[in-house]
Parts: C-alpha cells; sequence; structure tokens
C-alpha cells in the first residue's frame, strides 16, 4: 500500500463528518453504527501505519501536493505518531461501541459529528510538521471539546463548557503569540526547519516564545495551573468523551508540547524553560492528587487522578534525557490504557445504575461481578502495584528523575502516590466488602472490551518487553531531534531565517 494512503487517517474522519447529516434519516442506532464502522476503518489504517512504520523502521511521510516542505505541509508519522494515532483510533472505537450500546443523549447525529472531528484534530496534532496546522488541529481539537462537554444541555454541562472555552482561549493566544515569536525570528513554520535553525535564536526570544507555548497547551495536557477546566468537563461530559479526554486528547497536547520543545533544544536558554515546566509538572501531581482523595463522585475522582498521571509523564519528559522521555512515553501507553478501562467501566456502571457517586459502587462485586472485576485491575494499576502496567512506567520515570537530579521531585511525587493509593483502595473496598444488591445484566459487547482493556494492564506488567521496547522507540523518535530532521525531505530555500 502506498504511504501516501495515510493521509486517509486525516481525510477519512473529516470527509465522514460531512456525511453524518445525510444519514440523520435512517435513526439513531443507523447513526450511531455509522461511527463504529467509521472508527473501524481508522483502526485498520491505523493498525496499517503502525505495522509499516515498525516493520521498516522508517517515517511515513505525506506532502501535500506533493510540495516537498517547507514550501508544502506534511504528516510525518514517525515511530511515535505511529503507535499513538493507533491507539487514537482504538480507544475512538471503544467509545463508538460503548456509545452504541450506551443512551447517548439525541440528536446523535451531533454527537458522531463530533466525535468523528475530536478525533481527526487528535490525530492531525500528532501527525503534522508543520507548527501552524498544529495550531489548526489543536483549535479543532478544543472546539469539539467544548461542544462535546456541553452535550448533555445540563446546567452543570454549559458551565463546565464555558470555563473550558475560556481557558482554552487563553491558551490559544499564548501559543499563537508563542508561535509568532519563533516565525518572526527564524522565518519558517515547518518542524524539521525550526530545529535545524533553533540554535540561531535570540536566547530571550526563544526562551519567551517556547514559555508561552507550553502555557498555551498546558490546557489541552491538563497541566496547573491551567487545567481548572478538566474536573468539571469530565464531570458533565458523556461518559465516552470523559474517555476520549482522558486516552487520547491529553496525549496529543502533551506530544505537541515536547515535541516542539525538544526540537529547540539547541536554543542557549532550553533548560530554564525545562525547569518551569517540571515546576508545573510536580505542582499538577500534588494538587490533583490530594483534590481526588475529597471527592464522594468515582467519575470526578478518577478525573483528578488522571490530570495527576498527566503531571508524572511531563516531569518524566521535562528531564531534558533520554531516560526520561522514554519513560514518559511507556507512561502515557499505560495511561490509556488505564483510564480507558477506568473511564468506560464508570460509565457503564453510571449507564447500568444511574450514578457514579460512590454510594452507587457500593455492592458492585455482587451487581456487576465482571465490570467490578475490571475496575479493581484498573484502580490496582494506577496506584503502581507490581504485576500491573503502570508500576514498570511509574519506577523507570522516578529513577530517570533522580539520575537527572529532581530527587526533590520524586520525594513529591512519591508522597502524592501515597494519596493516591488511598482513594483507590477506599473505592475497591466500597465495590467488594459493603452494600448489597440484586444481579444486574452486562452486555457482552462491553464486557469484552473492559476485559481485553483489563488483559493488556496485566500483560503488560508481566510482560513489560515488548510494550518497553515501542515506548524505547517513540522516544527515539522525539529525544533524536537530528534524525527526525535528517528524515524530513526539506527543499533548500535561500534567505530562510533572515
Amino acid at each position: 500500500m502506498n504511504g501516501q494512503y495515510a493521509s486517509l487517517l486525516i481525510a477519512l474522519p473529516l470527509i465522514s463528518a460531512f456525511f453524518v447529516p445525510l444519514i440523520k434519516g435512517a435513526g439513531e442506532k443507523a447513526v450511531k453504527g455509522y461511527l463504529v464502522l467509521i472508527t473501524t476503518l481508522q483502526t485498520a489504517v491505523a493498525a496499517w501505519v503502525f505495522q509499516t512504520v515498525y516493520t521498516t523502521g522508517k517515517p511515513i511521510i505525506v506532502m501535500a501536493g506533493a510540495w516537498k516542505p517547507p514550501v508544502g505541509i506534511d504528516l510525518y508519522l514517525g515511530h511515535f505518531a505511529a503507535l499513538f494515532v493507533l491507539i487514537v483510533a482504538a480507544v475512538s472505537f471503544m467509545t463508538a461501541v460503548f456509545s452504541y450500546v450506551a443512551d447517548i443523549k439525541p440528536p446523535a447525529d451531533k454527537y458522531v459529528m463530533l466525535s468523528l472531528l475530536l478525533m481527526l484534530g487528535a490525530t492531525g496534532m500528532i501527525a503534522t510538521g508543520d507548527i501552524f496546522n498544529l495550531f489548526v488541529f489543536m483549535e479543532i481539537t478544543s472546539i469539539t471539546a467544548y461542544a462535546l462537554t456541553a452535550y448533555n444541555k445540563t446546567g452543570e454541562a454549559a458551565e463546565a463548557s464555558l470555563k473550558y472555552m475560556i481557558l482554552g482561549g487563553i491558551g490559544s493566544s499564548f501559543f499563537l503569540i508563542g508561535l509568532t515569536l519563533i516565525y518572526g525570528s527564524l522565518g519558517t513554520l515547518n518542524m524539521a526547519q525550526i530545529a535545524q535553525l533553533a540554535g540561531s535564536m535570540n536566547p530571550t526570544v526563544a526562551q519567551v516564545g517556547l514559555s508561552l507555548i507550553i502555557f498555551g497547551l498546558a490546557v489541552e495536557a491538563e497541566l496547573f495551573p491551567l487545567n481548572a477546566w478538566a474536573p468539571d468537563a469530565y464531570q458533565a461530559a458523556p461518559y465516552a468523551v470523559a474517555v476520549m479526554f482522558s486516552a487520547f486528547v491529553v496525549k496529543a497536547g502533551l506530544y505537541a508540547m515536547v515535541r516542539l520543545l525538544y526540537l529547540m533544544q539547541t536554543v542557549k536558554s532550553w533548560h530554564s524553560v525545562l525547569s518551569l515546566l517540571i515546576a508545573m509538572a510536580v505542582l499538577t501531581v500534588v494538587v490533583a492528587e490530594f483534590a481526588a482523595l475529597r471527592q464522594r463522585d468515582v467519575k470526578r475522582m478518577i478525573a483528578y487522578s488522571s490530570i495527576s498521571q498527566v503531571g508524572l509523564i511531563a516531569f518524566a519528559l521535562a528531564l531534558g534525557t533520554r531516560a526520561g522521555v522514554d519513560a514518559g512515553v511507556f507512561h502515557m501507553i499505560n495511561h490509556a490504557i488505564v483510564k480507558a478501562l477506568l473511564f468506560l467501566g464508570v460509565g457503564y456502571v453510571g449507564v447500568k445504575l444511574g450514578g457514579t457517586s460512590i454510594e452507587d459502587f457500593r455492592g458492585l462485586g455482587r451487581r456487576m461481578p465482571l465490570t467490578a472485576f475490571t475496575l479493581t485491575i484498573g484502580s490496582l494499576a494506577a496506584v503502581g502495584i507490581p504485576l500491573f502496567n503502570i508500576f514498570w512506567s511509574k519506577i523507570r520515570i522516578l529513577v530517570a528523575g533522580i539520575e537527572a537530579g529532581y530527587t526533590w521531585g520524586v520525594a513529591l511525587i512519591l508522597g502524592a502516590s501515597v494519596v493516591e493509593a488511598v482513594y483507590y483502595i477506599r473505592f475497591i473496598h466500597a465495590m467488594w466488602f459493603t452494600g448489597e444488591g440484586e444481579r444486574v445484566g452486562e452486555g457482552i459487547s462491553m464486557s469484552l472490551i473492559l476485559l481485553f482493556l483489563a488483559a493488556l494492564v496485566i500483560v503488560i506488567g508481566v510482560y513489560p518487553q515488548y510494550a518497553w521496547s515501542l515506548a524505547q522507540k517513540a522516544g527515539n523518535d522525539i529525544f533524536n531531534v537530528g534524525q527526525y530532521i535528517k528524515n524530513v525531505p526539506l527543499m533548500p530555500l535561500t534567505g530562510v531565517g533572515a
């Protein structure tokens, strides 16, 4: 299959979204079935891209109109993009199945269209090789996320969406100003060419530009202090949307942040920007864990837990070392699996039992034993218990942090981990050792998805080497900027950056 077919990762969800109104008349089930079909096709294309890149060891580069960059816009599907585009597509498929069997409030056509555009935006952020198109895809992701947050049309949802929109607008402004500073200094928007010329930037301009970009992306990446929207959005949004937010929207923001950060590692003020991100990351972990401890709604508790784990990933990626980047990418994989499992499981309980407060989960082991079992696996993994996947990535992050000289950060993270263990053990206790109730039917499709994710958690926990090897290749794709520049077929231009 020709590499140009990789452009279907962008074209398929975009074109499919515009066909949704045409099948609206066939009914709600047909529209939701259409979402399952498109996400299945997207997963198939993403799987082919993943297999091709990891088999050949070479990136797939798609050039719009056959124009070489920086004149033309390119998609760069290296090891990182190939892996995480597959995760985006696979999670989108799982949430599509959930949306099919669960009750999504009408009109389903709007939900389906927005879900396809959210998948498009996150995929584009990960795959693009142009910083301005990164901004465009970020805006697609943000705008669809605002709309999906407000989808349930409640006062709570409207308030959460408005808060998200305000902070998102501030973040977009920061990003655009930072982008302008870089473009004004270097005269290019292509990421590979930015990496080539970054060393020539004025250190102060580079520091301000990068810092603004980090603050701009901190909204999507859910980093303190620009993550105040996240808990309310997770709480108010439909259950399937919360899965997408945690499993891949935040990953797209983190990737964009770390990609731009490492592309500009030759600027003289680079380490001061790393220190800024380290501080934001550690604060995110600590604040989110103590906030999670106070929650009585399980969906909101897991939202804060997810924010904390994102802070841990950002800490690893900001260490400035190959070990830190590899460990951070490994944790991104594990976090996507565990949080997809937890949010899908909690959402399924919410649909079946009518709520997600801690009281709704009392006696869940008797009422919905399979769902309770998978939620227990996800909870133990989130804590970082040995023989579950997050244990390995968390250990690697802590070791990388000590090696990089951030012992204070590691100490604070370990302290916050104790808090995390307390509220997850409380949750497990509520499911298995309190309450009573009659057995509730558990659907086959959702049970299979939950069991599949729980199996992944255990398999990676017992045999982590394969997932670790994927993470190392994806981490090298970010850290080895010289190879990234060599891979992109830049058109020689005169006077660029003058």
